[in-house]
């Protein structure tokens, strides 16, 4: 397998695992009675939009 295709998909893999990661946040903080500005809804939001991103980077040329 070529080194960069690897690469590509570990960031795929990884970016995945924060997107997982971030929806948790936000599922567990909103089941908590978490407030629209808490911080775990935050950090939520943040771990989606940021897997979402790395993942759209690295498939968007293939």
């Amino acid at each position: 397998m070529d080194p960069r295709e690897l690469q590509r998909r570990a960031t795929v893999l990884l970016s995945g695992l924060m997107v997982l990661i971030g929806v948790a946040l936000v599922v567990r903080t909103v089941a908590g009675g978490g407030s629209p500005i808490s911080i775990g809804l935050l950090l939520g939001v943040l771990f989606v939009v940021a897997g979402a991103g790395r993942i759209h980077l690295a498939t968007r040329g293939r």
